[in-house]
């Protein structure tokens, strides 16, 4: 019973910055799960997360379309998840002149599979900065995060923000341009998906959540992508800020339960192998 998977055509969402997009569980409910990373091109060019093991050897085939390995210089994680990092190993050994850049929570924590080589890292903590060739990259903690060592990535160079696993919102469908989904079912998924990412959001200081979302709002970025959803630009982008500013008064999330287990399993079960 395997959970489908389909990578969608790759997205240029600004000069040099493509997005590699799957859509998982497509079919099997109403709404299904973007797994998004980036490859930046330019002088120095950078991998932003590495997909997913389940099909880690045609991520690194889309990938490396797009940029030779050799002239891969940065890998960038946003965090130590599985579906950022399933690749990970393949690509340090496939791209010999990549140093990768991480904190070192991170380090510790995939230290559980295998330990990184330290010769080939870069430590990089919130509001810290590297540059790589024709532009400068800095950390930037988003406003919702499921992990601890979440960093997302500002490039200088052209606006894009990579906000880990921020601003996700599930998908009905292949979907291109937020434009394409319903107002009222965006808005609710949205906030949905914000809420599961981050249960903490029940507990926040108010005036200190704000004033962090004041700050990352204030980095002007023209594009915000996920890890989990659809590239947002202009109105939509504050769009998107507003509503992450509803979290301190929502309730909790609604989380699937043994019914839906049971549903999902005999649908499952129905699909012909």
């Amino acid at each position: 019973m395997d959970i489908p998977v389909r990578f969608l055509p790759t997205q240029t969402i600004a000069p040099e910055t493509f997005v590699i997009r799957q859509l998982v569980g497509e079919g099997l409910g109403p709404t299904a799960a973007a797994m998004n990373s980036l490859v930046i091109r330019g002088q120095e060019p950078v991998i932003v997360d590495t997909g997913m093991p389940i099909n880690r050897d045609t991520w690194l085939e889309h990938a490396f379309e797009l940029v030779d390995p050799a002239d891969v210089r940065w890998v960038f994680l946003s965090h130590d998840d599985i579906d950022h990092t399933g690749a990970l190993f393949e690509v340090i050994e496939r791209c010999p002149s990549a140093t990768v850049v991480t904190n070192w929570f991170s380090v510790e924590r995939i230290g559980g599979e295998a330990l990184l080589p330290l010769d080939r890292l870069r430590l990089v903590n919130p509001g810290e900065s590297f540059t790589a060739g024709d532009r400068t990259f800095t950390a930037v903690v988003p406003p919702v995060f499921d992990s601890p060592t979440t960093r997302g990535l500002f490039d200088s160079a052209t606006g894009v923000y990579w906000a880990g696993d921020a601003f996700a919102v599930p998908l009905p469908h292949e979907v291109d341009h937020v434009e394409e989904l319903d107002a009222d079912f965006y808005r609710e998924s949205f906030l949905a998906a914000q809420r599961m990412i981050s249960p903490w959001h029940q507990w926040l200081d108010p005036v200190k959540y704000q004033a962090h979302l004041d700050e990352v709002q204030a980095l002007g970025a023209s594009v915000v992508v996920s890890g989990h959803g659809v590239a947002l630009r202009g109105g939509h982008i504050t769009a998107a800020y507003d509503l992450l500013r509803e979290l301190p008064v929502l309730p909790p999330a609604d989380l699937l339960g043994q019914a839906e287990l049971e549903a999902l399993l005999a649908l499952l079960t129905a699909v012909p192998a």
